[in-house]
């Protein structure tokens, strides 16, 4: 591993770099992770007997948490970690330091992210009443459950995105802690940019099931700043030593092992609402 984060660039496309799930992960202890997290979730559920509305809650600041982690290792989070993090080239204009540029990519993510959870809670509280709590929990479990499979590479679910992110020309002509901004704000709302972990989705969904403006700018406050968790380890990576081509190349071969850890975590969310909800 010391070899691998400490590499200089390559300097050819290594399109195996990131390893196949079923080649990171095998089926044997996917099936051991299935099972498991199914029973967790539903002893869980069980055992705490919430009632509709705290178990909703409960599954939603869980997924929340589950998003804020898986949503950075992706081609999002590898290219916001080396305009963050990497050292700033003579010829580009304004002057920063990477922990600088940290704080305003998360200012910009923040800037977006929060209104945009609030604006899902306040459209959920809209509507709040139509369909039953009970009902809600149920089907929000039901789609936990079943992207958590997909997550493990077991069936394959509709993943609708924008599979954009910041042009290249505004990388290269802007200062970098523009750059910065920008790349958070973009990423913030999360309906712009590449989503890469299906627990967004049931972020999503919870938040509007539960119908607080207030829980949704928070928990979209907590995804903005885990997003910044691959840059602050590429800072700390680099300052210790390690190349960021190197480091690039890492999160690369774990992005599928926090695939597969999410989809888990998918199932006992899942399994903990259907119980729940019974």
């Amino acid at each position: 591993m010391t070899a691998v984060l400490a590499h200089e660039p390559l300097t050819t496309d290594v399109p195996d770099i990131r390893p196949t799930l079923q080649k990171a992960v095998p089926s044997r202890t996917r099936a051991v992770l299935i099972a498991t997290a199914g029973v967790a979730g539903a002893g869980a559920a069980a055992l705490l007997t919430p009632a509709g509305p705290a178990a909703t809650t409960a599954a939603v600041v869980g997924t929340g948490a589950v998003t804020a982690l898986a949503a950075n290792w992706s081609t999002c989070g590898m290219s916001v970690a080396g305009v963050v993090a990497a050292p700033k080239q003579p010829s580009r204009p304004g002057s920063s330091t990477p922990v600088r540029r940290l704080g305003w990519h998360a200012l910009g993510s923040i800037a977006t992210g929060a209104p945009t959870g609030a604006l899902v809670g306040t459209l959920g509280a809209l509507v709040a009443g139509a369909v039953p709590v009970t009902w809600a929990l149920l089907a929000w479990g039901a789609v936990a459950l079943a992207y958590g499979l997909h997550e493990l590479g077991l069936v394959t679910l509709p993943t609708p995105m924008r599979r954009r992110q910041l042009p290249r020309h505004l990388r290269r002509s802007m200062a970098p802690w523009k750059v910065s901004l920008l790349f958070g704000a973009l990423i913030g709302p999360g309906f712009v940019i590449f989503i890469r972990s299906s627990a967004y989705y049931l972020l999503v969904l919870g938040v509007a099931a539960v119908g607080s403006p207030v829980l949704g700018a928070a928990l979209f406050t907590l995804v903005s700043l885990g997003r910044c968790m691959p840059s602050l380890l590429a800072i700390v990576h680099t300052r210790g030593g390690g190349s960021m081509p190197g480091f690039l190349s890492a999160m690369c071969v774990v992005d599928r092992r926090v695939q597969t850890l999410t989809g888990a975590a998918l199932v006992a969310l899942g399994a903990f609402a259907v119980v729940a909800a019974l």
